[in-house]
């Protein structure tokens, strides 16, 4: 074998080489983006599990709270309306990384579908609706345009459940 063969092995070697480096990398990205999705999953249900005990801890005043129309929200205590408004801004500021981490990329479609459902059955109570007019400047406007642009999900309301009315929707029958 002559050197200029032998050049040109070890250049191939090489190559190979490179090659499979770079394969074994893409591999490594792949696997890191798929852990780094579950984990932000992962994330997302633990933060709505630490949301919705705080909103447990207050159920009375959210409750009143959601429902609550500019009249009835007027003869709340000034305690009652800071617990309320802190309670609706944590579900959204909740609810606003939701929807940011899936303009990133983190959150499949199916699970978004999911989750959207439920920002926007919270976000159309009448209490958050007057809630949101006060507080929207505080919020991403991706988020906003999101919240605002959207339909009414075709469930029934917390309100509509709590009060045992039927839902003229898809999802329930009277």
């Amino acid at each position: 074998m002559t050197l200029e063969q032998l050049n040109i092995v070890f250049q191939l070697v090489g190559t190979l080489g490179v090659i499979g480096s770079l394969i074994f990398v893409g591999l490594q990205v792949r696997q890191n983006t798929k852990a780094t999705r579950v984990q932000v999953q992962e994330n997302m249900t633990n933060g709505y599990i630490s949301v919705a005990q705080v909103l447990i801890d207050h159920a009375e005043m959210f409750t009143r709270g959601i429902a609550a129309t500019r009249e009835s929200f007027a003869s709340f205590s000034d305690a009652d309306k800071l617990i309320y408004f802190g309670l609706i801004f944590s579900i959204f500021k909740h609810f606003e990384n939701i929807h940011s981490q899936r303009e990133r990329g983190f959150i499949d479609n199916e699970s978004w579908t999911a989750w959207s459902e439920h920002v926007l059955m919270y976000f159309n109570q009448p209490g958050v609706k007057m809630w949101w007019e006060w507080r929207r400047g505080n919020f991403n406007p991706r988020f906003r345009s999101f919240v605002e642009s959207s339909p009414a999900p075709k469930v029934p309301t917390m309100v509509e459940i709590m009060r045992g009315a039927s839902c003229h929707c898809g999802a329930m029958t009277e």
